[in-house]
């Protein structure tokens, strides 16, 4: 594991990379993380995954966007354009290190990200594999801007306000925070405009999305399956998998969700099994 910081256009990005425990990095994968405190709450799983990534051969990059974390610039300095062009820098900066597969890791919105980002690159995405897909980026924002509504009704001094009134503050340019975080109109207004069924992503091989479920018989989130099917419907070859475990990103405490890592493990263990295969 090895810290470090990318350029990245509008500054200095900050990472950690798992080179693949062979050092030969030719196959890559880069972590797009969750929103806000989705991303600091996913942390541990997402260093635990990366690990096994490394045992199997996988060079791992864990990706700090613009304005998150330890990277540079403010939450509110963010927007999607950046976030865009800071996929670039990362994959600009594995190339230098010798990978020449990419594939893309989305947790929640960082698999929107992933999508759109796919759809319009000219890189080769190979692969892209997600945790807890967010799909459609209005309902997200929505539910986001329930965090401060919520916190104005526990205030009697606060005033009460609407997700529909910040929604549109947000679409008129305004900037507003919400749970400690300041949303720039930049990042938000392109996001609530997507829908991942609507993006073309037909240059990527395969796409695997897990699902996080309390009981297995849960038949999991419809927009999934509609996903699924549009990816389908390109020639992509598709997989959905549900896993038990705790909403690690969500939850109140730091905890984890083993058979995620194990499943997913599966997955890409797969995908190095049939990449060494087309090299016969």
């Amino acid at each position: 594991m090895r810290p470090l910081f990318i350029s990245g256009q509008a500054g200095q990005l900050f990472s950690i990379f798992f080179p693949a425990i062979d050092n030969v990095n030719t196959q890559a994968i880069i972590h797009i993380p969750a929103f806000a405190e989705e991303m600091n709450k996913a942390r541990q799983m997402v260093a635990l995954q990366s690990r096994e990534l490394s045992k199997q051969g996988y060079a791992v990059l864990i990706l700090d966007l613009f304005g998150t974390g330890e990277s540079s610039g403010c939450f509110g300095d963010a927007t999607w354009l950046t976030w865009m062009r800071d996929i670039d820098a990362a994959i600009t900066w594995l190339t230098q290190q010798g990978a020449q597969s990419i594939s893309l890791w989305g947790l929640r919105t960082g698999a929107l990200l992933a999508l759109h980002y796919a759809s319009q690159t000219q890189n080769k995405i190979d692969r892209m594999l997600f945790w807890q897909p967010i799909v459609n980026g209005e309902i997200f924002i929505t539910q986001f801007l329930r965090l401060r509504v919520a916190a104005a009704m526990m205030d009697s001094n606060a005033p009460q306000e609407k997700t529909s009134e910040l929604k549109q503050q947000l679409l008129a340019g305004q900037a507003i925070e919400v749970a400690g975080y300041i949303l720039n109109p930049d990042l938000v207004k392109p996001l609530m405009a997507l829908r991942a069924e609507h993006l073309d992503c037909k240059l990527v091989q395969e796409v695997a999305i897990f699902e996080v479920v309390s009981d297995i018989a849960n038949p999991g989130a419809m927009a999934n399956t509609q996903l699924l099917a549009h990816l389908h419907d390109s020639n992509i070859e598709t997989s959905l998998t549900k896993v038990i475990g705790e909403p690690f990103w969500a939850s109140q405490e730091i905890s984890s969700a083993p058979d995620l890592i194990k499943a997913s493990s599966e997955k890409t263990k797969e995908w190095l099994l049939s990449t060494d295969l087309s090299r016969i």
